[in-house]
C-alpha cells in the first residue's frame, strides 16, 4: 500500500472534473486614500470604498433576519474592510484582550485565499468592540500585527480593519477567492456574502467555505512581491527560579527559525526548544476507560499540525497516526511545511536524547475541492525499539450533501508481533443538510496497529457505527429556538472473543430564545476487559446550561450550540461502570466581576458505588480561577485547583490518588516586535511546580507565524 500514493493522486486527478460553476459574486477593489479607521466616522467616508452586503443565513438556509453592509479598498499596501452591523439583540463584546476567548462575542470576519485552493487560507476576524483575532492554515501560530478597532450605536456596531498584505504568504495584485461574514452570539445567525442556498454547511476552513465563497480582483496591490518572503527568528531568553526538587534555578537561551524556500514552503527548525510555559489546563476528573488524550501546545508541533492527520472519519474512535504530545520534548528539530499547486506537504525531524522521531505528510486537493487524498508516514527509534506506521486516505465531497471517504494504515516494528494483525482499514460516508444528517462506517483496527508516536483509542476490532441527527429550528415569538434529537450505535467485534465494544445513546437537546440549553440523554457502553465484557456507561442523565451562546450548525457535528464567557452549567451522568454504578456531576460557572475581570468556579465529583460494603471510590474537583483582560495585548490570571479521593475503577490514567493540589500564576504581554511571560507553576499539572520563570521572545524578519 505504500506505493500506492501516485497511483491515487493520478486517480483523483482524472476524477476531479469541474462541476459546472455557479455565479457567485465578484468585486473589483478600488485603490483610495487610507479611509478613517475610526469605527465612529461616517459611513459616507468610506463612499470611494467597493460595497457589498451579507444577504444569506447560510445555518439555516434563508435570508439574513438584519442587514449588514460592509466596504473594502486598498492603498496598496494594505486591505481596509468596514462593517455596519444593525443589531437589536443585545451586543455581546465582553472580551477586551485579543486572541483570548475568541467565538464568545459577536462577530465580524474575512476568508482570504489569495492563491486560490492551492495555497493558504486565512481568517481575521474583529467583535464590536475592536479585539480581534486571526487564523492560518499555514501555522497555527500565526499571529501578526494588524489593526482593528469597535464601537457599538444605537441600532447595532461598526467595525473596521487594516490587513497589511504582506503577511500574506504569497499575496500579489490579481483575483482572489473571498468571504465577508457576521455571527450573531445570541441567535447563532451566520450572515454571508456569496452562497449556494443548498450548499453543505461550512466547516470553519474547509473546502464547503471555499467552494462557495466570492471574489475580489485586487489589481493595484502593489507594495508586496510574489519573491521568497522574509525569514523569521524567534530568540527567547528564559530565567527560572525553582526548588531542588524539579532541578533548581537555571537559566537559558533558544531559538525557533523559519527560513523560506519558496513564496509558499518554508524550513524551520527549532534548538534548545523551551515548553515551560504550558498555558492550557487540561487536567480533568472525568472518567474514561481510554488513553486521555491531550492537546498539543509545543510550538514546533504546532507550526505543520494542519498538514497531519488530514483523514475523514465518521462516526468513529479516535485513531491518529501522528500524535505529538506521545514525543518527549526534543533538544533539537528540523522541519518543512508547505504548498504547490495541488499538493500539500510536511515534515519534521525530532531528535532527542538516544531516541528520534520522524512524520512527513503529502496532500491533494482537486481544483473544485471535491476530491482529497493523503498519505503520512510516522517513524520512531530509540534504544530497542522501532515504529514504523504509513496512512493513506482518500475523500469525496459534492458539497452539497454527500460525503464518502476510504483510510488504509499500516504499522511494523518491535511491537507488531503478527504483522498480518496490524493494518487499519475505515469505510464510511454520509449525506446531510442544515437540519438532517445521517453517517456510517465500518473499520477494522488490527491488534497490533497501535503507532508508538500515534493514538488508537480501541486496537483490535472490527465492526460498524451509526450515526444521525435532525434539528427543527423555530422563528417569531415561540420561545423555543430549536429543538434537536440524535442517536449513535456501533458494535465491534475483538480478533477471537466475540463482541468487544458496543455503545448506543440518543439525546434531545433543547435551546430557548433567552440562552438557556437543556440536554437529557440514555445508552450504555461495554468493553471487553480480558474474558469479561464490562459495562462502562455514564449515558444516563441530563445538562443544563444558562448563557451557552446559540449557534444551530451541521447535524453532523451535534448537538449544535456556540459559547460564551459567562456560561453556567449542571451536568450529571450516570451509568453501570465496571463492578459497580457511577454518578458523576460537573458545575461550573463564570461571573463577570468588572468589565475587564472573570471569575470561574468548579465543582465536580465522581462516586463509584461498589458492591462491598466500604469499597467506594469517590473523588472530588475543586477549582477557582480569576483572569483580568489588562488590554488588547496583556492579560493575568490566578487559578486554585485541588483533586481529593480516589478515581473509580477502571479508569485512563493521568489521575490524582488521594490529593493534588495546584496553583498557577500568569502575566501575558504581547509587544510588536517581542512577547514577556511571568509565570508561577504550571497549570497543566496535577500538583503545584515550584518555579517562576520569566521569560522574554524577540522577534527578528517576519512576524509571529507568517
Amino acid at each position: 500500500m505504500r506505493a500506492t500514493l501516485g497511483a491515487a493522486l493520478v486517480a483523483l486527478a482524472i476524477a476531479a472534473t469541474s462541476a459546472p460553476a455557479l455565479a457567485y459574486p465578484r468585486l473589483t477593489v478600488p485603490q483610495s486614500a487610507n479611509p478613517p479607521l475610526d469605527p465612529s466616522a461616517p459611513a459616507a467616508q468610506w463612499s470611494q470604498a467597493a460595497s457589498l452586503t451579507l444577504p444569506w443565513d447560510d445555518v439555516r438556509s434563508r435570508p439574513a433576519s438584519e442587514p449588514t453592509k460592509a466596504w473594502i479598498t486598498t492603498d496598496g499596501h494594505a486591505l481596509y474592510v468596514r462593517f455596519d452591523a444593525v443589531q437589536h439583540e443585545p451586543i455581546a463584546a465582553k472580551q477586551h484582550t485579543n486572541d483570548v476567548g475568541q467565538g464568545n462575542d459577536d462577530e465580524v470576519w474575512v476568508d482570504l485565499w489569495p492563491n486560490g485552493v492551492s495555497g493558504y487560507f486565512y481568517q481575521f476576524y474583529a467583535t464590536p468592540n475592536g479585539t480581534h483575532y486571526e487564523f492560518s492554515s499555514e501555522n497555527t501560530a500565526y499571529s501578526p500585527n494588524w489593526e482593528s478597532a469597535g464601537a457599538a450605536h444605537n441600532d447595532g456596531y461598526t467595525v473596521t480593519m487594516k490587513i497589511p498584505v504582506d503577511v500574506l504568504r504569497n499575496a500579489h495584485g490579481g483575483v482572489w477567492k473571498a468571504q465577508f461574514v457576521r455571527y450573531v452570539h445570541a441567535t447563532g445567525e451566520q450572515q454571508v456574502w456569496s452562497y449556494d442556498k443548498v450548499q453543505m454547511q461550512p466547516d470553519s476552513y474547509g473546502s464547503a467555505d471555499y467552494a462557495h465563497a466570492g471574489s475580489i480582483d485586487l489589481p493595484h496591490i502593489t507594495g508586496v512581491s510574489a519573491s521568497r518572503p522574509k525569514p523569521r527568528a524567534a530568540l527567547y531568553a528564559l530565567g527560572e527560579a525553582a526548588s531542588r526538587s524539579i532541578g533548581g534555578s537555571t537559566s537559558r537561551v533558544g531559538a525557533d527559525l523559519s527560513v523560506p524556500i519558496t513564496p509558499t514552503a518554508s524550513f524551520y527548525s527549532t534548538f534548545h526548544p523551551d515548553y515551560s510555559n504550558v498555558e492550557l489546563d487540561q487536567q480533568s476528573i472525568a472518567p474514561t476507560v481510554y488513553q486521555r488524550y491531550y492537546s498539543e501546545v509545543r510550538p514546533f508541533f504546532t507550526q505543520a499540525a494542519n498538514f497531519y492527520n488530514a483523514f475523514n472519519c465518521d462516526a468513529c474512535p479516535n485513531v491518529q497516526a501522528l500524535y505529538t504530545p506521545a514525543i518527549p520534548t526534543p533538544s533539537e528539530g528540523y522541519a518543512v511545511e508547505g504548498k504547490q499547486g495541488p499538493l500539500g506537504f510536511a515534515a519534521f525531524d525530532a531528535i532527542g536524547e538516544n531516541r528520534n522521531d520522524l512524520a512527513s505528510t503529502l496532500d491533494y486537493t482537486s481544483p473544485d475541492t471535491r476530491w482529497q487524498g493523503s498519505i503520512e508516514r510516522v517513524a520512531v527509534s530509540l534504544p530497542g525499539l522501532v515504529d514504523d506506521v504509513t496512512e493513506t486516505g482518500m475523500a469525496y465531497s459534492d458539497l452539497k450533501h454527500v460525503s464518502g471517504y476510504f483510510n488504509y494504515g499500516d504499522d511494523s516494528g518491535t511491537n507488531v508481533l503478527v504483522p498480518d494483525q496490524a493494518q487499519y482499514y475505515d469505510l464510511g460516508g454520509g449525506w446531510a443538510n442544515q437540519t438532517f444528517g445521517f453517517f456510517g462506517a465500518t473499520r477494522k483496527i488490527g491488534e497490533y496497529y497501535d503507532p508508538v508516536d500515534g493514538f488508537v483509542s480501541h486496537p483490535g476490532i472490527a465492526g460498524y457505527a451509526l450515526y444521525s441527527a435532525k434539528i427543527w429550528d423555530f422563528d417569531g415569538n415561540s420561545d423555543l429556538k430549536a429543538v434537536g434529537v440524535s442517536g449513535f450505535v456501533d458494535r465491534y467485534q475483538g480478533p477471537s472473543m466475540g463482541s468487544a465494544q458496543s455503545d448506543n445513546q440518543v439525546l434531545l437537546d433543547v435551546l430557548t430564545k433567552n440562552a438557556l440549553d437543556f440536554q437529557v440523554f440514555s445508552g450504555s457502553n461495554y468493553w471487553r476487559f480480558g474474558n469479561i465484557l464490562t459495562p462502562i456507561s455514564q449515558n444516563a442523565g441530563f445538562s443544563f446550561t444558562y448563557d451557552s451562546g446559540l449557534q444551530t450548525n451541521n447535524p453532523g457535528n451535534f448537538p449544535y450550540h456556540g459559547t460564551s464567557s459567562t456560561p453556567t452549567q449542571i451536568n450529571y451522568d450516570t451509568g453501570r461502570y465496571g463492578a459497580g454504578r457511577l454518578d458523576t456531576w460537573f458545575r461550573t460557572t463564570t461571573i463577570r466581576v468588572g468589565n475587564r475581570g472573570a471569575l470561574t468556579l468548579a465543582l465536580d465529583d465522581t462516586a463509584q458505588w461498589l458492591p462491598s460494603p466500604g469499597a467506594e471510590n469517590i473523588q472530588w474537583f475543586e477549582s477557582l480561577s480569576y483572569a483580568y483582560q489588562l488590554g488588547s495585548n496583556s492579560s493575568f490570571a490566578v487559578g486554585i485547583r485541588s483533586v481529593i479521593g480516589d478515581p473509580p475503577i477502571p479508569n485512563g490514567g493521568g489521575d490524582c490518588i488521594g490529593r493534588c493540589s495546584n496553583v498557577s500564576v500568569a502575566y501575558h504581554l504581547r509587544l510588536r516586535t517581542s512577547e514577556i511571560y511571568l509565570a508561577y507553576g504550571d497549570p497543566n499539572t496535577l500538583t503545584t511546580v515550584p518555579q517562576v520563570i520569566l521569560k522574554l521572545i524577540f522577534y527578528a524578519g517576519a512576524q509571529k507565524g507568517t
